[in-house]
């Protein structure tokens, strides 16, 4: 569907309760700052609105992507449909050592929020750009922690756009995995299980993490963090690459990090094509010298008209 086709849509998606922005940029809520021009980002004030606005799209076959903060996301220079961002979704309630945080609450944010009540169990995930919707969706892990260890429940809409909860003990939380991912579910809210803790300690080891971060990690250029799925435990994806002589491959400004291999980060002006011969030109090479295909991290949405 064109882009100029959907300008009839925006009194029906403004009633239903969001933020709405015309031809919005997508590298201004991208980590890579790679994307062009959407004819919709939309951002739903409350679950209720997601879910209607996720209905009236589908019953209008209308294009459309869900984002958080953008961590994991590569876009195209054209997508003509509706982007949904679940950045008004950013409600967090504390009870006790039980936390319930929207998928649109920054995981930094929550972090912090945890600090201030003295409890602990994500400070692993210290430094990370991603929400709360994002990073249970992947099952985020950093440092030897996964976040679906501390998920107690997850409120989420189905495929028929209905709104359910679950136990985390039920949510298939695997290396990069869930059932979210598994059957594109989307994240709505999500219940923690922390622990009472001293704030000085909780503090260090934040610091700690986030130190550990800064060496190995380049975060001096924007980038989509971790490219490739670990295809097995024992092989390292970044280091392979390293051992094949590709650190700082270049295709435009997409590059190869010479800071650590398994991220590509964006020099200025790297386009989503860039990125993407990147990517190919990688797994062809890890394919040809190991025999292991290579799955992305990260998603390369596909261009819409």
């Amino acid at each position: 569907m064109a882009k100029r086709d959907l300008r009839k849509y925006f009194g029906d998606l403004y009633m239903q309760g969001a933020d709405i922005r015309l031809e919005e940029p997508m590298s201004w809520h991208t980590t890579m700052r790679i994307g062009g021009r959407v004819p919709f980002f939309v951002s739903p004030y409350s679950v209720d609105s997601m879910i209607k606005i996720l209905k009236l799209v589908e019953s209008e076959k209308i294009p459309h992507r869900l984002i958080g903060g953008g961590s994991k996301v590569v876009c195209p220079e054209h997508y003509g449909g509706i982007v949904l961002s679940t950045a008004h979704l950013n409600a967090v309630r504390i009870d006790g050592t039980s936390v319930t945080a929207q998928a649109g609450v920054p995981v930094n944010t929550l972090i912090w929020l945890c600090l201030s009540e003295g409890l602990t169990g994500l400070e692993f995930l210290t430094g990370l750009p991603g929400t709360v919707g994002g990073a249970v969706y992947m099952n985020a892990g950093a440092f030897g922690g996964e976040i679906g260890s501390l998920v107690k429940s997850v409120e989420y809409i189905d495929e028929n756009y209905d709104l359910h909860s679950i136990e985390g003990s039920l949510c298939r939380f695997g290396y990069r995995h869930s059932l979210f991912k598994e059957r594109g579910y989307k994240i709505m809210n999500v219940e923690f299980s922390l622990v009472s803790g001293r704030r000085e300690a909780i503090e260090s080891k934040m610091s700690e993490i986030l130190r550990k971060r800064l060496e190995k990690q380049p975060l001096d250029f924007p980038s989509a963090g971790s490219v490739f799925v670990r295809p097995y435990q024992d092989f390292f994806v970044g280091s392979t690459i390293e051992k094949l002589g590709l650190k700082t491959l270049s295709v435009g400004d997409a590059q190869v990090s010479s800071k650590h291999a398994g991220f590509i980060v964006n020099r200025g002006k790297a386009s989503y094509t860039d990125v993407v011969l990147l990517i190919e030109k990688l797994k062809e090479s890890v394919l040809e010298a190991t025999g292991v295909t290579l799955s992305t991290e990260i998603e390369l949405w596909r261009e819409v008209e």
